[in-house]
């Protein structure tokens, strides 16, 4: 009885592999695909401009309340200048008041720097790089910028991205029909895309990032991205 069982399970396990092996066989057959790489660049101009600055005063710290007098009077001739290029109220965002302590070679405190941060956000570029990169107007009137830094930025990108992606898989397909050629088969259809990620840079870089990359440094940008694509083979 034993033995008849063991000759059962024994022929029921030959089957069965038969069985998935002619399967795995035609799966694999059945399975002639291509992957290519699809890829499209794009270069594109800016048209927001993001303005950090950081004004800063130093105070004994015995009179501080003339400290903070004096970064509010700058906050005032900066934000003058600003409205008389037509730069907007409400693309300005001010942060609030900051002060750190100054120690002296004794390590003893004496001083404070008032710091006082804000940046703008306008599509007026033009009136930004003005006072940004000449800021003669703010010396003259004896303010100065502790720090200074200009961001270049795109409100289209969403869009841009999209078109670069519908570019990108095209790509990928006239790859695979001219691989499928030479090989004397068509192009069938895909049974899988995927993105890459998105390379924001200045022009002619060739630096990348696996998390992708986005410079704000330059108004002009190059933004390229790739996609991969599976085709099946007729």
């Amino acid at each position: 009885m034993k033995t008849s069982q063991a000759f059962l399970i024994g022929a029921s396990l030959i089957i069965a592999f038969f069985i998935f092996g002619v399967f795995f066989y035609s799966a694999r057959v059945a399975d002639n695909s291509i992957n290519v790489v699809g890829a499209a660049t794009k270069r594109f101009d800016s048209d927001i401009v993001k303005w950090r600055i950081t004004l800063s005063r130093t105070a004994d710290i015995k009179d501080m309340s003339a400290g903070y007098k004096l970064i509010q009077a700058d906050l005032q001739i900066l934000r003058q200048l600003l409205k008389d290029r037509s730069i907007e109220e409400k693309d300005i965002s001010t942060q609030p008041i900051n002060t750190d302590r100054v120690y002296s070679s004794q390590g003893q405190t004496s001083t404070y720097n008032i710091i006082q941060s804000l940046f703008i956000v306008t599509a007026n570029i033009q009136a930004v790089e003005e006072l940004a990169l000449n800021p003669a107007a703010l010396l003259e009137k004896g303010v100065v910028l502790q720090n200074s830094n200009l961001e270049y930025l795109n409100s289209k990108l969403a869009e841009i991205k999209m078109e670069l992606l519908s570019e990108a898989t095209k790509d990928a397909m006239k790859r695979g029909e001219e691989i499928a050629k030479y090989a004397g088969a068509s192009l069938g259809q895909v049974t899988s895309l995927r993105a890459g990620v998105f390379q924001i840079n200045e022009p002619y870089s060739n630096e990348v990032s696996d998390y992708g990359m986005y410079s704000t440094q330059t108004k002009v940008k190059d933004i390229t991205v790739t996609v991969r694509a599976t085709y099946k083979i007729k």
